[in-house]
């Protein structure tokens, strides 16, 4: 019998799922795979009509999977083909500092990096009690930040990373921003006699 796979390849992301059909001519073919993975892990040897398994890369590069699926009908064994799935990292993100106190009126100094380099990264921000923080993208998060209050205030920065096609799970980066104090006296004027 002739096998076909839908896809016939494939590239995901570490830590999802494959997703191939497999079918034959003449229908009613079984189906059996052996695997050889080079830098992703989650793959084993099965059998049925899908290919669901979830696949990860074991380093900071691109690694692959290759299913060699063999149809059956009956005694009759089909031509064997190859299913290969390419696995792409999936990064993560780094902020440093992780999370930082400011006096109102100055700037955040958030630089952003990720494992493995090269990702992208966006932000999006919650402010409780602050002003001037704004969504954005960018390998550094530097705004002008200011409590709106006599209360301490924060900005609370999500920021997610992203690889070609490949989201990372994101991160939260809280700036807590402090009041700058005004002296006060009591009383404003005040007079005295001599001596």
């Amino acid at each position: 019998s002739d096998l076909t796979a839908t896809p016939t390849s494939e590239t995901i992301c570490s830590g999802s799922s494959t997703g191939i059909a497999l079918t034959s001519t003449p229908a009613g073919a079984t189906f059996a795979w052996t695997v050889a993975e080079s830098g992703t892990s989650g793959a084993s040897a099965g059998a049925g009509a899908n290919i669901n398994q979830t696949l990860s890369v074991t380093g900071l590069v691109s690694g692959t999977t290759t299913y060699t699926v063999t149809p059956t009908i009956g005694v009759c064994v089909g031509s064997p083909i190859d299913v290969v799935i390419t696995v792409n990292p999936t990064p993560t993100v780094a902020a440093t500092p992780t999370a930082e106190t400011i006096c109102s009126g100055t700037s955040t100094g958030i630089a952003l990096s990720s494992t493995p380099i090269g990702a992208t990264f966006a932000w999006t921000v919650v402010e409780s009690g602050t002003s001037g923080a704004s969504a954005g993208n960018g390998s550094s998060i530097n705004q002008t930040l200011t409590a709106t209050g006599t209360a301490v205030g924060t900005a609370t920065y999500t920021v997610t990373p992203t690889l070609g096609t490949c989201v990372g799970t994101p991160i939260n980066v809280v700036i807590t921003v402090n009041p700058t104090p005004v002296v006060l006296a009591a009383p404003s004027n005040e007079t005295i006699c001599s001596g």
